[in-house]
C-alpha cells in the first residue's frame, strides 16, 4: 500500500497580547505551515511548526515585552506619541515539488529592541520522509560546497558593489566567509537561494542580503528530482 502524499494543510494561525494595565503594549502574530494527514511523519512536521510558534511567543515575552512595557511608560508620562510594538513570523512557499517542500520563515519586529529588525529561517523538506535535507544532499560526495558558495556570494557581492547595486560593509569579504550557515538556505525555481542575516554582511538597508546559484546537473547544486511515476 502506497504511503500517502503529505499536502499543505490550513495554516497555522496565532496571535497573541500583552498589556500595560489594560493598554495593549505587544501584539505578536504567527503563520506556519501545516498538513494533512495523521501519519508519523506529517504528526511530526506540524509538532515542529507548533513548538516554533509557542518559542515564538515566548521570546516575545521575555526579549520584546520588557521593551514594550518601558516605551509605554515613559510615553504615558510624557504624553509623547506612542504605539504598540508588533512581532510577527510569516512563512512563504519558495519551491513546491513531488520530492521536495522548501520554505522560508520572516519574523519581523517594528518598535522593538532594534526597530525594523526582520530575521530569517528556511526549511527544505524531503517529501519521501519528511525529514530535513542538509546542505550537502545537494551536491556531490566530498564537495567543498561551503567554500564554493562563500566564493560564489564573494564574487558576487564585488560585481554588485562595482556597479552601485549594492552597498556592503568595508570587510564583507571576512564576513561573507564569518557568518555563512549551512543552515540558511532554500531552494526556488532558479536555483539554491542562501542567505545572510540581517546587519551581518550588509548596512540595514539592504535588508537580508541572499545569492542564488543556479542548478547544475554535474556540479550541484543538484535541482529537485521529479517524483517517479
Amino acid at each position: 500500500m502506497e504511503k500517502e502524499e503529505p499536502r499543505l494543510a490550513e495554516a497555522l494561525e496565532k496571535e497573541k497580547t500583552w498589556e500595560l494595565d489594560g493598554i495593549t503594549v505587544l501584539r505578536a502574530a504567527v503563520t506556519l505551515p501545516q498538513l494533512s494527514g495523521s501519519s508519523r511523519r506529517v504528526r511530526r512536521f506540524n509538532r515542529y511548526y507548533r513548538r516554533l510558534a509557542n518559542a515564538y511567543f515566548v521570546y516575545c515575552g521575555q526579549m520584546l515585552l520588557p521593551y514594550a512595557k518601558a516605551q509605554c511608560k515613559a510615553a504615558l508620562e510624557t504624553s509623547a506619541p506612542w504605539s504598540h510594538t508588533q512581532a510577527e513570523m510569516h512563512y512563504r512557499i519558495t519551491l513546491q515539488t513531488g520530492s521536495v517542500l522548501s520554505l522560508s520563515i520572516d519574523a519581523k519586529e517594528q518598535n522593538g529592541p532594534v526597530p525594523h529588525l526582520t530575521l530569517r529561517r528556511a526549511d527544505t523538506w524531503d517529501i519521501k520522509s519528511m525529514l530535513p535535507v542538509p546542505l550537502c544532499e545537494l551536491f556531490p560526495p566530498h564537495t567543498p560546497y561551503r567554500r564554493r558558495l562563500i566564493r560564489f556570494a564573494r564574487e558576487t557581492a564585488a560585481q554588485q558593489a562595482e556597479r552601485g547595486l549594492a552597498a556592503y560593509h568595508e570587510n564583507y569579504r571576512v564576513l561573507l566567509r564569518r557568518c555563512f550557515s549551512s543552515r540558511n538556505y532554500y531552494l526556488s525555481e532558479e536555483g539554491l537561494r542562501f542567505f545572510y542575516p540581517m546587519y551581518a554582511v550588509a548596512p540595514a538597508a539592504e535588508g537580508i542580503v541572499a545569492f542564488t546559484v543556479p542548478y547544475d546537473a554535474e556540479k550541484g547544486p543538484f535541482a529537485p528530482a521529479a517524483p517517479k511515476k
